[in-house]
């Protein structure tokens, strides 16, 4: 009776605990693009983390939001790098993301993610599904770590109430 408590609180926590259930973004953006438009896109939605970077179909990196505030806010970063293409900022992004199969379990992206270098550690992740390439954001992950964790302690609760009740029935 016991096992097949905690296999069902492990089937329900595994099922829901994956990345590829999270809020993700699919949105994009090539690296001939204008730095402006891209600024204007993060602008025009204060929730966006960032875009996927592509060049022609292939990923090149992610560009957060952070990073490119970060890179025109800097002494003169806004008149050099403004109007020119997103391709002149590109030291500046994340060339090589950590990039996750939509399985993974939201406790192993966390940990994937946190052991990334600091200039890194809370940058979005790529998630790969059978739909493509898709951005989740830390702030996402996080939360839903946290979730998680609320509820296995509710789970362990309701558990361990039950157990009592068998073992006191006796």
């Amino acid at each position: 009776m016991f096992e097949t408590l905690i296999d069902a609180v492990n089937a329900a926590t595994t099922q829901q605990g994956v990345i590829g259930r999270l809020k993700l973004w699919t949105r994009d953006a090539g690296l001939e693009e204008k730095t402006s438009d891209i600024e204007g896109q993060f602008l025009a939605d204060p929730t966006l983390p960032g875009l996927i970077i592509r060049e022609g179909r292939e990923i090149f990196g992610i560009l957060s939001r952070r990073a490119l505030f970060g890179t025109i806010s800097v002494p003169y970063g806004r008149e050099v790098f403004i109007k020119r293409p997103l391709r002149e900022m590109a030291a500046k992004m994340d060339t090589a993301p950590l990039m996750l199969p939509a399985s993974t379990t939201v406790p192993a992206a966390l940990k994937f993610s946190l052991t990334r270098p600091d200039e890194l550690r809370f940058e979005p992740v790529l998630v790969h599904s059978a739909e493509g390439v898709k951005l989740l954001e830390m702030h996402t992950l996080m939360i839903a770590q946290a979730n998680l964790l609320e509820e296995a302690l509710g789970s362990r609760d309701r558990l361990l109430e039950k157990i009592k009740a068998v073992v006191g029935g006796r």
